[in-house]
């Protein structure tokens, strides 16, 4: 299964992150992605999780019992449980405590505010559920030593026996527990200093140590260890290969919002194929669609034009302006129809003159049989609009009669008189 292991950067002026697609032992993709952006995944698996990994030297993690009969009790003790081990002002920094482990410890962690503020944009921006955050490294091989220390880069990573569920010392009291470090990083410059003095505190009996690294910094002077030297493994590798129920413990400081209990992607992986269809079945009803009104508005055309072409043929001494009308007309003159118009005709009329006048509101319609015309009061936005009006309605053969005008509030209210001809 392929996993997303995403490198958060240790500052908050930071605008990029790099990630990385993991598939069993092999990096199938990488690159770099911004706040709030998605990493480039096409042609390649879809993750079912994602490891945050952090720079340790910006966490603060510790694993002791936290009082509290639940978890929310636990959230709320914890910070002041670590307030004297901070290294800054607790009111800048975000706390969060773990799941409770069987021995009834948890991990204790804490973040600077502005920085895990930078951290949630770069995993929100992902848009894959479960995301865990972990320090890098607590990401180093579980091998059952006491201490393991890896180079990393420019960097020195230490994990310590306190990362192991089940390993509390019962004769160990609170103090012990949260003054030991559990994932720490540090500079290789300073990586003398500190290595020493951990081993001298922790006194471990099984030590692990990358190659490139001396194994007497580990190693307290004086007395037996088992030490053990194995290559720096890539510990994107190691993360996404983490088993889920370890990530788990560690606190979800990203947000409990991107730390899902159902694999969304995994759910609609099997819809996938109903989607895909139903977005072509969307896709061809709407090209059939504008496809018919095409169609349809070439015929009404053609029909027009035939229209035309027909009243023409018929009467070669009149322009066909509007044929209708003017057949009409004709008829009427061998007294074929009567010389009044009815209300569907001037109806027809009134909405072909208005196709040009769109800034025109009609408000009433009042049709006279008697005279065969139809009165409108209509609401214009300037006295131009008329104007615009009896041009479309000469333009068709169409007798406009103005009733008057008179400005008001809200533009020029007219009335005006449709007749055919």
């Amino acid at each position: 299964m392929a996993v997303l292991v995403l490198t958060l950067p240790a500052s908050a002026n930071a605008t990029r992150a790099a990630w990385a697609l993991i598939d069993g032992d092999a990096v199938i993709a990488g690159g770099e992605i911004g706040r709030g952006e998605a990493p480039d995944l096409r042609g390649a698996a879809l993750p079912h999780r994602v490891v945050a990994l952090a720079p340790s030297e910006a966490v603060f993690l510790r694993r002791a019992p936290v009082p509290g009969g639940n978890d929310r009790d636990a959230q709320r003790a914890a910070p002041f449980l670590i307030e004297e081990q901070l290294a800054q002002p607790l009111e800048d920094v975000e706390a969060g405590v773990g799941t409770e482990d069987e021995d009834g410890a948890r991990f204790i962690a804490a973040v600077d505010a502005e920085l895990l503020a930078v951290w949630r944009k770069f995993a929100v921006g992902l848009g894959i559920k479960p995301v865990y955050l972990v320090p890098d490294a607590f990401a180093l091989p579980d091998v059952g030593a006491d201490l393991i220390a890896f180079e990393y880069g420019d960097r020195v990573l230490a994990r310590t026996r306190a990362a192991d569920a089940g390993t509390a010392d019962e004769g160990r009291d609170i103090d012990m527990a949260l003054a030991e470090p559990v994932a720490i990083s540090v500079d290789t410059e300073f990586a003398g200093v500190l290595l020493p003095a951990l081993a001298n505190e922790l006194s471990p009996k099984r030590v692990l140590v990358s190659e490139g690294l001396d194994p007497n910094l580990t190693t307290p002077e004086g007395k037996p260890v088992a030490l053990k030297r194995v290559p720096a493994p890539d510990l994107r590798v190691q993360a996404a290969q983490a088993a889920v129920e370890d990530l788990a413990r560690l606190p979800a400081l990203l947000g409990a919002g991107l730390i899902s209990a159902l694999d969304w992607a995994g759910l609609l992986r099997p819809w996938r194929a109903s989607a895909i269809l139903a977005a072509i079945a969307i896709f061809g009803t709407a090209v059939f669609a504008v496809g018919e009104a095409v169609y349809l508005d070439r015929r009404a055309k053609a029909y027009q034009v035939a229209e035309q072409e027909t009243f023409q043929a018929a009467f070669p001494d009149s322009r066909a302006s509007n044929p209708q009308v003017q057949l009409r007309r004709a008829l009427a003159s061998v007294g074929a129809v009567e010389d009044s118009a009815g209300f569907l005709e001037l109806a027809a009329a009134l909405s072909q003159i208005m196709m040009e006048a769109d800034d025109v509101r009609i408000d009433a319609l009042r049709y006279d049989s008697s005279r065969g015309a139809l009165s409108v009061s209509a609401l214009y936005r300037d006295f131009d609009d008329f104007e615009a009006l009896r041009m479309a309605a000469e333009a068709r053969d169409i007798i406009l009669e103005d009733g008057g005008a008179r400005q008001s509030a809200s533009g020029v209210e007219g009335d005006f008189t449709v007749r055919l001809p």
